[in-house]
């Protein structure tokens, strides 16, 4: 990485994870061009939010995706054709944003439109970069610093898209993909960050290393049971505003040393939650539960970025998301052996891009990006080193369990009865 709109700032950058392999522009192949040509028409024609500013434009997301999978022309054209069926047109904001304003209206998604403009045009006038604005190195002349990271701490905003774009942005080195990642993050901005600000929590009597420890706890914890009672799965943004405010938030230790292994662990418990949560002989799978594994692969390309205390705020950020996604949906019962005992015979991962690229879900930019981001963990980490190990294989295995079983995605609260293993469910075990 390193364009003048994406480079990073000039304090030493982490060595958690080492960067990505760079995806080299290369203008005379067919995909490469008619990825970019997409991703540009998708950029001009339509809104980042629609159907009521309630839903995200994942475009870009399969589109990427199915790329790094292999997909040919043909095939990218069709994603397009059938996943902006249903996108919407930019519309105008109420006003313009400029270097004065472009604080007021953080988390006001009707100035979706006005934010892209303001960062792009910024970005040629004072060649700020995205990292000028993740880090509130972007301040009117003469206005008050900031010096908290608001944009960077608060990337997990909306169930994790701006940490998701930006990670697809600095994949493919995509400027417009890191507006509109920039974009979303200004107009998704809450409340999280609040969770991550401080680089020194209060010492709590508890000491967690392992965020699989912190989801066991508040599985055991009945106090967090009037939530789902009040409002059903899927409204992780009701989370902050109704759980006990310390959520083991506050335990959790992060040390410089070991960033690398937290970060692993992380990962292991995301794709465990997501992958491992359903009914006995009942597989389903979690629309939000899957945004902490996208989220995951996204921080891997972002971590390289970052200096070792701005990572450790993203890395607790990620923590606090999968952890509100965890009680949003109904604090599900995580069975390792429903993935351990997977049999991959026959099928590796070319079995697996090929569900990516010609199976029935092809064009559920979802389906499409989380089987990406298993492959991605196993290209990092591996598979192990025996397979005594009760993780041993796990992303290919996540990955062949999800390519077959998919049928659709549950957690959105359309039921009384969560349709994961969870206390309140028939299933339970």
């Amino acid at each position: 990485m390193g364009s003048a709109w994406s480079g990073v700032s000039t304090e030493t950058k982490s060595q958690i994870v080492p960067p990505i392999e760079k995806v080299t522009a290369d203008s005379t192949d067919p995909r490469y061009r008619r990825l970019i040509h997409l991703l540009r028409l998708n950029h001009h024609e339509h809104a980042i939010y629609y159907h009521g500013l309630k839903y995200h434009n994942h475009l870009a997301y399969i589109l990427v995706s199915a790329y790094m999978f292999g997909a040919s022309v043909d095939q990218l054209n069709d994603i397009y054709d059938k996943e902006s069926k249903e996108l919407e047109q930019w519309t105008d904001s109420p006003e313009e944003i400029d270097p004065d304003n472009w604080r007021a209206h953080f988390g006001a998604k009707e100035y979706q439109r006005a934010y892209l403009h303001f960062f792009e045009d910024e970005t040629i006038r004072t060649n700020a970069t995205v990292w000028s604005f993740l880090t509130d190195r972007c301040v009117p002349k003469d206005g008050p610093s900031y010096r908290d990271n608001q944009l960077l701490h608060g990337l997990v905003e909306g169930v994790g898209h701006p940490l998701i774009h930006l990670g697809y942005a600095l994949e493919i080195e995509d400027k417009g993909l890191a507006m509109e990642a920039l974009t979303m993050a200004a107009t998704s901005y809450q409340n999280v960050h609040e969770f991550v600000d401080n680089p020194s929590p209060p010492q709590t009597f508890l000491r967690i290393t392992d965020m699989r420890e912190i989801f066991t706890r508040i599985y055991d914890d009945d106090t967090f049971d009037a939530i789902c009672e009040r409002y059903g799965c899927g409204h992780p943004d009701r989370v902050l505003e109704e759980a006990p405010p310390y959520m083991l938030f506050d335990s959790y230790e992060i040390q410089k040393e070991t960033m690398s292994t937290t970060f692993q662990t992380q990962v292991e418990a995301a794709t465990l939650m997501f992958i491992a949560s359903h009914k006995e002989n009942n597989p389903q799978y979690d629309f939000f539960l899957a945004h902490a594994v996208t989220a995951a692969h996204a921080l891997r390309i972002v971590l390289p970025q970052l200096s070792f205390q701005q990572a450790w705020h993203v890395l607790r950020s990620h923590m606090v998301l999968s952890t509100m996604l965890y009680i949003s949906q109904c604090r599900p019962n995580i069975k390792d052996d429903l993935v351990r005992n997977i049999d991959t015979t026959g099928k590796d991962w070319d079995y697996i891009r090929k569900q990516a690229l010609e199976g029935e879900h092809r064009y559920d930019s979802h389906y499409v990006k989380v089987l990406r981001s298993f492959y991605e963990f196993e290209k990092l980490y591996g598979k192990g080193e025996s397979d005594s190990d009760p993780k041993y294989d796990l992303y290919l295995k996540a990955a062949v369990k999800f390519a077959d079983t998919f049928k659709g995605w549950t957690g959105f609260g359309t039921s009384n009865e969560p349709s994961l293993d969870t206390k309140m469910s028939n299933g339970s075990n």
